[in-house]
């Protein structure tokens, strides 16, 4: 099912003691054109586990010739690439080139068939279809979600459902 706001405001309450990280800010998000509130809700999940590092999203779905969401130094040297979907094996060798790190977030099946074929810089970050079937119950055009961070745990809710993350394989670094 396609989303079916043009902008999603995002009223997000952020906690984290470990970093002392406590902020409140409201984000205005646009879906791509023709993007599924499944690929959304993959989209929105992996910036809140990246939120920290204060992640930018992509303008729109480029099929990997540009990071779906990534993280720049202050020189615009990428520092993670981020990728929502499997690529083949060439997009895939250019973005370990480009960034310093390559971050895949997967479904299962996927994750299966990328396993043996792992670059140097490469980390996979599995999402499950319970958890993006439970976050995606969240969307709407108007989400108020509090989020706390207690490592290795991401909690995310809206008052009515709650998404736990594990993000063991978001802090540990690429091979």
């Amino acid at each position: 099912m396609q989303m079916a706001s043009k902008v999603v405001t995002v009223d997000l309450s952020y906690s984290c003691d470990a970093s002392h990280m406590y902020q409140q800010q409201r984000h205005y998000i646009s879906p791509w054109l023709g993007e599924t509130a499944g690929h959304f809700a993959k989209r929105l999940l992996t910036y809140l586990s990246l939120y920290e590092q204060q992640p930018h999203f992509a303008k729109d779905g480029s099929g990997g010739k540009s990071p779906d969401i990534y993280i720049e130094d202050p020189q615009h040297h990428l520092q993670l690439w981020c990728q929502l979907e499997l690529l083949p094996e060439k997009r895939l060798l250019r973005a370990s080139h480009l960034a310093d790190e390559l971050l895949l977030v997967l479904d299962e099946a996927e994750t299966d068939k990328v396993r043996h074929n792992v670059v140097a810089n490469q980390r996979i970050f599995t999402l499950s279809a319970e958890q993006l079937a439970a976050f995606s119950l969240m969307l709407k055009s108007h989400m108020k979600l509090s989020v706390w961070r207690e490592d290795p745990q991401l909690c995310i809710t809206d008052g009515e459902h709650l998404v736990q993350l594990n993000l063991a394989s978001l802090l540990e670094k690429p091979h």
